[in-house]
């Protein structure tokens, strides 16, 4: 019996979105071991592989308005945060691996920032304001305004900080 469409599409959707990250970080490891036509290829396979992803998530997911996209983000990163993540923790404690603590809990605390920000940023929209945000390269913690002197999550300095536009 063939599987269904959302089944397949998911299935290449997420092939294609980690074939997109770990061509990333080979880019980043060519660009380190002094390769830049390396990491400039592997970026370049990176794009194609995200607009593939893109595309099959299309089929996937509903994109609705900015405000009902909002909501379902802030619940999906509470989902993640709130129950997604404390099971995977549960489990690298249980491993004893305290690399995958550090990340798991870095990445919870971070998603739980995430939530906070969405509930805001849906104030901001009515209130029609605007906000600049600044993400740590270290453990994805996000800042409005100014980055801080240290990430509040990982403890990583000002300079771990990119903005994003």
């Amino acid at each position: 019996m063939p599987r269904e469409r959302k089944d397949l599409m998911l299935e290449a959707f997420l092939g294609e979105a980690r074939a997109h990250f770990r061509l990333l970080l080979y880019a980043e490891k060519a660009d380190a071991e002094g390769y830049p036509q390396m990491g400039r290829l592997f970026r370049a396979i990176a794009e194609a592989e995200r607009v593939h992803a893109r595309n099959h998530a299309s089929l996937l997911e509903s994109v609705g308005s900015t405000e009902e996209n909002l909501q379902a983000a802030f619940h999906s990163e509470s989902f993640v945060n709130q129950v997604a993540y404390p099971n995977l923790l549960k489990e690298a404690w249980a491993l004893e691996d305290k690399a995958a603590i550090w990340f798991l809990t870095s990445a919870r605390n971070a998603e739980e920032r995430h939530a906070k920000l969405y509930k805001m940023a849906l104030q901001d929209m009515v209130a029609d304001r605007m906000t600049v945000y600044a993400v740590c390269g270290n453990c994805g913690w996000v800042e409005e305004g100014e980055p801080p002197q240290n990430c509040p999550n990982c403890g990583r300095g000002r300079e771990t900080f990119r903005n994003v536009t």
